[in-house]
């Protein structure tokens, strides 16, 4: 059986017409588009530490991923982060340091992180995804694992209507 592809996410304003139509993700662009109960994401990042394991916050030392976890802070909100090795990378988990970049990914492995998404924030009893992320032309790879989770996914590029 061959695989399914997501659908190419073009360099181009024509990035959320594509991500609407046919990933079927929501894009949020006022807080009352926030659903309840959904568990917050961010990607991993390329700026990391080293050490040998440790929990999101301990890896994942990007400026985007530091604001997130402020507002994760702030608001209380469980939150999990994608991980090119592990899928997502829950708050709470204290996990072996790694260093792969997205580009080392083809959708095989896409698919399986996806799925391996779906049954760790299924575990942790949610059903919906916000993924936060400045840029959606640098998260192509994280919508097509979130694609492939199959889960109902809300992306927000603008943390700050948090507040």
């Amino acid at each position: 059986m061959q695989l399914k592809k997501p659908a190419k996410i073009p360099n181009s304003k024509e990035w959320k017409k594509i991500m609407q139509e046919n990933y079927e993700f929501i894009y949020i662009e006022n807080i009352d588009e926030i659903p309840e109960h959904a568990l917050w994401t961010t990607s991993c990042s390329k700026t990391k530490t080293k050490y040998k394991q440790g929990h999101p916050t301990d890896f994942y030392l990007g400026r985007f991923n530091l604001l997130f976890y402020k507002y994760m802070d702030k608001f209380n909100f469980k939150y999990g982060v994608l991980s090119d090795k592990y899928g997502i990378h829950m708050y709470d988990e204290c996990l072996d340091y790694y260093d792969i970049h997205p580009t080392n990914l083809d959708n095989n492995d896409k698919f399986f992180l996806g799925r391996t998404i779906k049954k760790k924030v299924k575990k942790y009893g949610y059903k919906k995804i916000v993924f936060y992320f400045p840029s959606p032309l640098q998260s192509k790879p994280y919508f097509e694992i979130l694609w492939y989770s199959e889960l109902p996914v809300y992306y927000i590029s603008k943390i700050k209507i948090l507040d």
